[in-house]
């Protein structure tokens, strides 16, 4: 597969000033081996493991000789992944929420810096001398010098860059992208960026990757989201798989179907490989179960985990296999030649309602009544109560964008088509799209008819998660006094053109069904009048919700202004008033 090279801008920032200045020489003291960013991290000597607790901004530490936990140390909001650098020295954890990259002193378990990024970090990985962290908004990758613990460049990358992995040596960094199969690489001397294009449209929820010992193969956890098929049923609307790249050839070989190999599993997450590149491990988050898998014989073994594994890390001699369970907040430990459970040590106390805790257990979980066989979860396409960038051919509506998720309890009803009016109406969902048996005993209330809450404690806990879900800050809020003027601006051009007669208040929608003219009505399937008519979205959260409109006409937020209908505005704006308005629809709330 050719090679779509891509030189990447980079900012280089001189200490004490903003000339550009060439990149830092590569360290004298190098990775010896691969490393990933993850939920879990070893030291190179063995001695220590790390954990991130996402829902209690922490991280673990274990001391792995005695498996017993050492410290419980709070961080940034929302940690998501971290990384010890090549001497073991420090510990670094992306927090996803706070918007910073905390420092850890592992000896003496605490903080001992905390360095703003900037907005939404993913991964981050350490090497010796420099750190990498991907940054959600803008998409980019920070350069981290170790030794002033400064930004001294940003390599603008694809979007959504999430997982990370350093090969040995440090030469290439390898980036993924959360919703394609797509790689970034970049030349860690001179930050320019390569792109490995992704091997099938299907790619999605591609946000880690390992790369093998000899750095021969790099594997990439996926779920392929098959959103063009109108057969659509539970078992074939998408499939676990693993990418496999070739970072030599800079090409995709044939992935990894994990359902064929022997059994279905839900959301695939986390990966690591056996020492000596024979055996790789696969941990599916929503089936909760790692599998291992001998690639010379593609023999698979199952282990079953507690609940969400999203961490996977080896001793270095690769005898014993941990597994972080983040929603038992649980490190588990096996043993890699008999599978044998060894130990399960508590790493945090889960610190939201239990009410919360079931619903979340249940809408990250693929198990019966969820679904059938594993195949699907809410967070399969809903991933951590977002989206997953789909718009699917054969929903029973008609063509339907996957809508996020977050904020949803002030934008009810749900659904484009506005036909489910509480959150417990979700067990329709439940039942009709993911092939479960749902959470009521009997039948269900049909949507817009009496209530399903009260029914089924587990379905009210289910709503009790959904409803707690908030709209993050956005990451284009103004920062500067031009953006502040721009933002006003766009408000402005917001109020002029008629957007807000429609999207009001402060959760920006009128909570109705409206015929905006967009679309093919002859693809709709089960309308709810004489003509088509869609649920008014909040604009809160924009412009993370790529594509737009109900059946994804739009892939980006310009798109919205020169489509059909009411919407088609543009045409007839000034260029400088589109521009203000994206900004203000994209920076709000």
């Amino acid at each position: 597969m050719a090679l779509r090279r891509i030189v990447a801008v980079a900012l280089i920032i001189a200490a004490g000033c903003g000339r550009a200045t060439p990149p830092p020489t590569p360290p004298a003291a190098l990775l010896d081996r691969p490393a990933s960013s993850g939920a879990l991290a070893v030291s190179a000597d063995g001695a220590t493991l790390a954990a991130v607790n996402p829902d209690s901004d922490s991280i673990t530490l274990v001391n792995l000789s005695t498996l017993t936990v050492r410290a419980e140390v709070s961080v940034g909001d929302e940690p998501r992944t971290l990384s010890f650098t090549a001497d073991g020295a420090r510990l670094l954890v992306a927090n996803a929420a706070g918007r910073t990259l905390s420092v850890i002193d592992p000896a003496g378990a605490e903080v001992v810096s905390d360095v703003a990024v900037g907005a939404l970090p993913y991964g981050v990985v350490a090497g010796g001398q420099r750190a990498y962290v991907s940054l959600t908004a803008p998409p980019r990758v920070a350069v981290i010098d170790l030794a002033s613990l400064s930004i001294v460049a940003e390599v603008a990358v694809g979007e959504f860059p999430a997982g990370l992995a350093l090969e040995a040596g440090e030469a290439r960094l390898f980036v993924t992208h959360l919703y394609t199969g797509a790689v970034s690489v970049v030349d860690t001397a001179s930050l320019a960026v390569t792109v490995i294009p992704a091997p099938a449209a299907e790619a999605n929820l591609s946000q880690f990757i390992a790369l093998s010992p000899d750095g021969s193969r790099a594997y990439l956890p996926q779920t392929y989201s098959f959103a063009d098929r109108l057969d659509l049923a539970y078992n074939n609307a998408v499939q676990p798989m693993v990418g496999v790249l070739d970072p030599a050839a800079g090409a995709f070989a044939a992935p990894l179907d994990l359902a064929a190999l022997d059994q279905p599993v839900n959301l695939p997450f986390a990966a690591a490989l056996s020492p000596d590149g024979e055996t790789l491990y696969v941990a599916n988050a929503g089936s909760d179960d790692v599998v291992a898998i001998d690639l010379a014989r593609m023999a698979p073994y199952y282990l079953n985990t507690g609940r969400n594994p999203r961490g996977l890390a080896l001793s270095p001699d690769g005898a014993r296999l941990f597994v972080n369970a983040v929603l038992d907040g649980a490190l588990e430990v096996f043993d890699t030649a008999t599978f044998e459970r060894l130990a399960i040590l508590p790493l945090t106390t889960l610190p939201m309602p239990e009410a919360v805790l079931t619903g979340k257990r249940l809408f990250n979980s693929a198990h019966y009544p969820m679904s059938t066989d594993n195949w699907l979860s809410c967070a399969t396409c809903h991933f951590d109560g977002g989206h997953d960038g789909r718009t699917w051919a054969g929903f029973p509506d008609g063509p339907r964008n996957t809508p996020t998720l977050v904020g949803a309890a002030d934008t009810l009803p749900l659904h484009w088509n506005g036909d489910l009016d509480e959150f417990a109406d979700t067990e329709h969902t439940i039942r009709d799209i993911q092939g479960g048996a749902g959470l009521i005993a009997g039948e269900a209330h049909p949507t817009l008819g009496a209530p399903n809450a009260g029914r089924s404690a587990e379905l009210d806990a289910l709503a009790a998660y959904l409803a707690s879900l908030p709209v993050p800050p956005s990451p284009y809020a103004p920062a500067t006094v031009a953006e502040e003027a721009a933002f006003i601006r766009g408000e402005h051009a917001f109020r002029r053109w008629g957007c807000a007669a429609c999207h009001i208040g402060d959760s920006y929608t009128d909570q109705a069904q409206h015929n905006s003219g967009i679309g093919d009505p002859s693809l709709e399937r089960r309308m709810m009048g004489p003509l088509p008519a869609f649920d008014t979205p909040t604009i809160l959260g924009a412009w993370a919700t790529a594509p737009y409109f109900h059946d994804g006409s739009a892939p980006n937020l310009i798109d919205t202004f020169f489509s059909t209908g009411f919407h088609n505005m543009g045409p007839a704006m000034d260029p400088r008033e589109v521009e203000d308005l994206v900004y203000f629809m994209r920076a709000v709330p």
